[in-house]
């Protein structure tokens, strides 16, 4: 490139505030409605292997992520009955990892889950799907022959202190938690695997969780890499954290992110991958445009 196009192009990022470097370099099927992304983010270096998040043209707004046997899993609720809306149908997508391809999904049935905040795969070929007031144990290849968990789910209310906003798995149990901006009621909570064997069908709350340990306030997203570290997203529109917690929830190291940072999973490589819901339609006002799934290098965080 000559000197002088170089000079050209560095003046017309300037003036749009946002560089198309990272949407040029992005996998998986590029929104029609936005022409550049915010490529200068909080530890930047550390975000590869960018995919766009599923069905970004119909207006779905990602939460869950999880990962199974080379795919990532996404969920998402579509804003109903307009874009101000906090809920609606949810839905969920499987990717491929490596290619960004789309690899099918599956609708959650209507009026059982309106934000599906949480995913987690819990192994056996079953998927732990949080929602606010509910939780689901999904067998993914029914799900996904049907295109919907009708017929291939268990699933049980939740009330009390217990919330899905996120979920995650360490290994043996599912965990979920609760974004709140009050420290008190800032926990994750552990459901044993015999959750949905005792109580389908039914409400439990709080006294049903075997565990709970403190986490930051607005978390979003959780996951257990290999070392036994629990990596804690929390987010708003403006700014974006990752947390390392010991077992125990204290925290041990805080890094900051992109904005609208959400649900974190860890690949069978050891791998920690994230999602921002920044660059949907429904969050467009914001500043920041960086809607893909990622890989996050633990290694390269500052």
């Amino acid at each position: 490139m000559q000197y002088s196009s170089i000079i050209l192009a560095a003046a017309m990022a300037a003036m749009t505030g946002c560089a198309s470097v990272g949407g040029n370099s992005a996998m998986g099927t590029k929104p029609t409605y936005l022409d550049a992304f915010t490529d200068a983010v909080p530890n930047a270096a550390a975000l590869s292997h960018r995919i766009y998040t599923p069905a970004l043209d119909d207006g779905y707004v990602p939460q869950g992520l999880t990962n199974a046997g080379g795919y990532l899993y996404v969920s998402s609720y579509k804003p109903t009955p307009d874009l101000k809306a906090n809920t609606g149908p949810c839905r969920v997508f499987r990717i491929e990892m490596a290619s960004g391809k789309a690899a099918g999904g599956f609708d959650i049935p209507p009026g059982t889950c309106t934000h599906s905040g949480g995913l987690a795969h819990v192994g056996n070929g079953k998927l732990f799907l949080a929602d606010t007031r509910q939780v689901f144990l999904i067998d993914i290849d029914k799900a996904l022959a049907s295109g919907t968990s009708a017929g291939a789910s268990k699933a049980v209310k939740i009330t009390g202190e217990l919330r899905g906003s996120y979920a995650t798995f360490d290994g043996k149990d599912a965990w979920i938690g609760t974004w709140t901006k009050e420290q008190a009621k800032a926990r994750m909570f552990r459901l044993d695997a015999r959750l949905f064997d005792d109580y389908d069908g039914q409400t439990v709350k709080e006294n049903r969780a075997v565990e709970s340990i403190s986490v930051p306030l607005e978390a979003q997203g959780a996951a257990f890499d290999k070392a036994g570290n629990l990596w804690v997203s929390a987010s708003t529109g403006q700014w974006g954290k990752l947390y390392r917690l010991d077992r125990q929830g204290n925290v041990k190291a805080e890094y900051v992110m992109v904005a609208g940072l959400e649900d974190l999973t860890v690949d069978e490589s050891g791998r920690l991958w994230g999602l921002s819901e920044s660059g949907t339609r429904k969050y467009l006002e914001w500043e920041t445009r960086f809607p893909f799934i990622f890989q996050i290098d633990t290694g390269k965080l500052k």
